[in-house]
């Protein structure tokens, strides 16, 4: 019997094993692009630079066949309009050892940045793709905020740069040139209020160190104060958000708050179990 007992233990923990092993196989980070080579088409946008039209996308991943916003990356060569062509897609946190050398940090404040007109963000691109001489007062100030906040990462909400990279295959003369299309960060899953209290306390003064997102910062956690008295409540500050979490018999209050949190960092709500 006790042989029995330790069987059905051991067979337990080999399918919870194996489920583990399963989810974490399964599981891909964002975004999830096609490995193979998919058609790109474009046409002059009046918006972004491109117009930029997916096609041969399998279903499965971030992307799909359709139109999205474009921008030139390779001002040399010139990109064939309304011809498809052939490209791997590579998320810009993840460049193909080609391009490498661009500074997609940079990159990706100005598409979440923009000032200007489409020309203008275009110019504050090929400055960091192509050393290309800005003269317009928004393409400079466009460049000045790249520069000045180095290793930018985009976050939920914003937008990706995602890299369209020519392939030598296109038939002659229909060459086409690097370039991206632009790919919006979905909602990430919504923080607890436990989560949101503590790292309130930390900023306060209190012990204990930042947890959970490794990117939260004093000065991430005072915009978004700053967002919840803009759209929630005047005055809101993160001394109320800790008087708020302190207080142990309002839990409703404390879910409140810790969703507006959640907005103001661009997730999802937190849905209680």
């Amino acid at each position: 019997m006790k042989t029995k007992h330790v069987s059905i233990v051991i067979m337990a923990l080999l399918m919870l094993s194996n489920a583990t092993l399963l989810v974490t196989v399964q599981a891909a980070p964002w975004p999830n692009l096609p490995p193979a080579p998919v058609q790109l088409t474009v046409t002059d946008g009046t918006l972004s630079y491109f117009v930029s039209t997916l096609s041969g996308v399998p279903v499965g991943f971030d992307v799909q066949n359709g139109a999205y916003p474009g921008w030139c990356v390779d001002m040399d060569e010139f990109m064939y309009r309304s011809v498809s062509h052939n490209v791997i897609l590579y998320s810009s946190l993840s460049p193909p050892a080609a391009l490498s050398g661009i500074n997609w940090s940079a990159i990706n404040y100005i598409l979440n940045n923009k000032q200007g007109d489409m020309i203008d963000v275009q110019h504050a691109m090929w400055w960091f793709t192509d050393s290309y001489a800005p003269w317009d007062s928004d393409t400079i100030a466009m460049i000045a905020g790249a520069t000045t906040h180095p290793g930018y990462v985009p976050t939920t909400g914003e937008i990706l740069a995602v890299i369209c990279l020519a392939q030598d295959n296109d038939p002659y003369p229909y060459y086409a040139q690097d370039s991206i299309i632009e790919l919006e960060i979905p909602p990430g899953e919504g923080l607890s209020p436990g989560y949101w209290k503590h790292n309130v306390n930390v900023a306060n003064g209190g012990r204990g160190s930042y947890s959970g997102d490794p990117h939260i910062t004093l000065v991430q956690l005072e915009e978004y104060a700053d967002y919840i008295a803009d759209h929630f409540y005047p005055g809101f500050t993160l001394a109320i958000a800790q008087t708020i979490f302190l207080n142990n018999k309002q839990h409703a209050q404390w879910l409140t708050v810790a969703n507006w949190f959640n907005e103001a960092a661009g997730l999802s709500s937190y849905i209680e179990d």
